[in-house]
């Protein structure tokens, strides 16, 4: 039996209704068929878009809202576009999508943001690169605060920027990658020599996997008196860890300061964005969050070491999270490290 539909809406009102009804049903067939289609990581060109739907990041009351704020035109449907005249190139990275998306939906979502290390005692500043001083010792303290993260359940761990070397790191992916019970672990960063090049990088680890992708810092640290931090930066590019469901970011440090890279994350339907961190101040960290949430209705977990500047105790952790009634950006003041902030999405840092 063939049914006709009466409606007041002319042709191309009727076809963009039932699209939409199709999208709101189908989107994560769409984006799988889509991921499928362009392989495992490839670069996200000018104006090329793909479909958004729900997040998957579960907070205190459900998943986060659908990100329909992403300023599309008339007319489109719910799909990130990427935009054109952007200096920073974006690559795609959907190798492990499956992995992503399960660990992701949790209910709700925890992260936590580790504190290694208490002063610059334990750390060592040669003219070549940051680096722990006695690499067994914050080798322990980061694998003790990895156990009491997988003893608590959560979902994400983000470790400082360059609290580790880049040996620490290649051995705690050997380790993810003989684990199945183990969180996405943002492995913080290192200074290394990659084939001449200078570069401050740091790892995703994942679950069965060990490390899945890297990103390279490319705004450069300079101090007051003019020292420069030791990299070789190229052109600025962003990875994203996509699944059907969710997508995944992590920049270092400066890099999320710049005001480009916090709204080229947001306009790219970043679902949670990690950020190792060191910094005697926070305060300008709290911009890229609150426009992450605003955009994309994204989370963000900056990790931040050590805990003490100039005798004086700083912030080491920010969240910022899209869940109505609560702040969207607040920051954690650790014990004496090591210590590990956990926050559950929609509730803020537990106690």
């Amino acid at each position: 039996m063939v049914r006709s539909i009466t409606t007041s809406l002319d042709d191309g009102e009727l076809a963009f209704v039932v699209a939409r009804v199709l999208d709101d049903r189908h989107w994560a067939g769409f984006t799988h068929d889509w991921l499928a289609e362009r392989g495992r990581t490839f670069v996200l060109s000018e104006g090329e878009r793909y479909p958004v739907g729900e997040m998957r990041l579960m907070g205190a009351v459900g998943h986060s809202t659908r990100p329909h704020r992403l300023d599309l035109p008339n007319g489109e449907l719910p799909h990130v576009r990427r935009r054109s005249g952007r200096r920073i190139k974006v690559v795609v990275h959907a190798e492990h999508a499956a992995i992503l998306d399960g660990l992701m939906d949790r209910t709700p979502l925890t992260a936590a943001a580790a504190l290694v290390n208490e002063t610059w005692d334990d750390l060592a500043v040669p003219p070549a690169r940051v680096a722990p001083n006695d690499p067994g010792v914050q080798m322990e303290r980061i694998e003790a605060l990895l156990h009491q993260a997988q003893q608590r359940d959560v979902a994400v761990v983000v470790l400082p920027e360059l609290c580790a070397t880049a040996g620490m790191v290649a051995q705690l992916a050997a380790e993810w990658a003989e684990r199945v019970d183990a969180p996405v672990l943002f492995a913080g960063s290192a200074h290394l020599n990659d084939a001449g090049r200078r570069v401050n990088r740091t790892s995703v680890l994942l679950p069965g996997v060990g490390e899945a992708w890297t990103h390279d810092k490319y705004s450069v640290f300079e101090a007051r008196d003019g020292t420069r931090e030791p990299i070789d930066p190229r052109q600025p590019s962003l990875v994203l860890g996509c699944g059907d469901f969710v997508r995944v970011a992590t920049v270092i440090c400066k890099d999320v300061l710049g005001l480009d890279t916090a709204t080229e994350l947001g306009d790219l339907g970043v679902h949670l964005l990690a950020v190792p961190s060191m910094s005697e101040v926070l305060g300008p960290f709290l911009t890229a969050p609150e426009v992450l949430v605003a955009r994309s209705q994204g989370a963000t977990v900056v990790a931040n070491n050590p805990r003490v500047w100039a005798g004086q105790p700083v912030g080491h952790a920010l969240l910022g999270h899209p869940v109505k009634g609560t702040r969207r950006v607040v920051e954690r003041h650790g014990n004496e490290a090591p210590d590990l902030g956990i926050a559950r999405l929609g509730f803020g840092w537990e106690p």
